[in-house]
C-alpha cells in the first residue's frame, strides 16, 4: 500500500536556523598590544643606537681633553614598507530582496566578513617571516617585513646592524623546557636589560601547553605529576597566563596566527613571539576603510582596505620561539 512519507513527499518546508555558525579563529592579539603610528610614505625608517662600552679606568689629574668620542658613530636607520591588505563583497540585487535564514542584510554581512579578514590578513603578515618587498609591478606588489623575519628567522635581515640583531631565540622544537624558556629570557636581559617593562609572549598552541607545564612536576618514581596549588581553591589549575621569572614578568597569550604561509591555514603550533610591547608599532598610511562603489545594475559591491606596515623600533627588544 502507498503512503505518504517525509522522504517521498514534496513541498516539505525546510527547517533552517536563524543562526550561521562561522568558527574560525579571529583574535588578533599581536596588532592590539602594539603601539599605533602614522606613516607618511610607502618606506618608513627608525633609527638605532647603541651605548658604548663601559670603561672605568679613570683619568690622570691634570690630563687635558685632547680628543672627543663620535657619539653618533652606531646610529643606524633600519626600515621597512607598508603592504595594501583587501578584501571585496558583493551581494546581487535579487540576493537582497530575499529573506536569508540568519541574516537581516547579506549586504551588511558580507562587509563584516571582509572586514575581519583583513584584519586576520595583518596579523598574519605581522607575525610571519615575510621579507619586506618594494612594489615593482608584474605581481610584485609592496610587502611588509613580518616580525620573524625582524628577529632573523632564515636570516639577519641586510639593513639590521650587529648590534641590533635578536640574541633571543629557542630552536630546539618541542617541547621547550624551562630551563630553556628561561634561557631565552636571560640572552634578552643580557642583551638589553628590559629596559620596557613586561614582556608578552605569542604562544602557539603547543609552545602554549608547554609552558603550562611548568606549573607540575614529574614525579620520576611512577610517571605522576605534582602540582603545587592551593587546596582550598578547590580546583586545580594548569595553565600559566602570567610567568614570573628571575628576569620579570612574561603575559602569555595563545595565538594561532604565527609564522604562517599566505594563502594557507596551517598554525605553527610551536611557534612563539616574545614582544616587547615598546618596541613595536603598527605604522600606517591608510586606516580601515569602507568603500561602497557603483551599483551597475547587478547589486551593491564594495571593498575593504588597509596600507600599513610593522615597524620594530628594535630587533634586539625581542625574542622567539621555532
Amino acid at each position: 500500500m502507498a503512503k505518504s512519507t517525509t522522504y517521498n513527499t514534496s513541498g516539505n518546508r525546510e527547517d533552517l536556523t536563524d543562526i550561521i555558525s562561522v568558527l574560525e579563529p579571529e583574535s588578533t592579539p599581536f596588532v592590539s598590544l602594539m603601539k599605533k603610528g602614522k606613516a607618511t610614505g610607502t618606506f618608513f625608517e627608525v633609527q638605532v643606537d647603541k651605548l658604548n662600552s663601559v670603561e672605568f679606568g679613570g683619568i690622570e689629574e691634570g690630563e687635558d681633553v685632547s680628543s672627543f668620542t663620535n657619539q653618533s658613530a652606531d646610529r643606524a636607520k633600519i626600515g621597512n614598507y607598508v603592504q595594501k591588505f583587501r578584501d571585496t563583497f558583493m551581494t546581487s540585487d535579487l540576493q537582497e530582496l530575499v529573506n536569508t535564514a540568519g541574516i537581516s542584510s547579506e549586504f551588511a554581512n558580507a562587509e563584516s566578513k571582509a572586514v575581519r579578514n583583513v584584519k586576520r590578513g595583518i596579523e598574519s603578515a605581522f607575525c610571519s617571516a615575510q621579507d619586506r618587498q618594494a612594489d615593482a609591478g608584474a605581481g610584485a606588489p609592496y610587502k611588509t617585513r613580518g616580525m620573524f623575519k625582524w628577529l632573523g628567522l632564515g636570516g639577519q635581515p641586510s639593513d639590521v646592524p650587529a648590534f641590533a640583531q635578536n640574541v633571543a631565540n629557542e630552536t630546539g622544537g618541542s617541547p621547550v623546557t624551562e630551563t630553556e624558556f628561561n634561557a631565552v629570557l636571560q640572552s634578552l636581559y643580557e642583551a638589553n636589560g628590559m629596559p620596557g617593562g613586561q614582556l608578552t609572549l605569542l604562544a602557539g598552541p603547543t609552545l602554549k601547553k608547554d609552558i603550562s607545564g611548568f606549573s607540575r612536576q614529574l614525579a620520576t618514581t611512577n610517571g605522576t605529576y605534582v602540582v603545587n596549588q592551593d587546596a582550598s581553591d578547590k580546583k586545580i589549575t594548569l595553565s600559566v597566563n602570567i610567568y614570573e621569572g628571575d628576569f620579570g614578568n612574561v603575559a602569555v597569550v595563545p595565538s594561532l596566527f604565527l609564522n604562517r604561509t599566505s594563502g594557507s591555514d596551517t598554525v605553527d603550533a610551536n611557534a612563539g613571539l616574545l614582544i616587547d610591547p615598546e618596541y613595536v608599532s603598527m605604522m600606517s598610511l591608510k586606516a580601515e576603510s569602507v568603500t561602497e562603489l557603483e551599483n551597475q545594475g547587478g547589486g551593491r559591491r564594495g571593498f575593504v582596505d588597509v596600507v600599513a606596515g610593522l615597524a620594530c623600533l628594535s630587533p634586539v627588544a625581542h625574542g622567539y620561539f621555532n
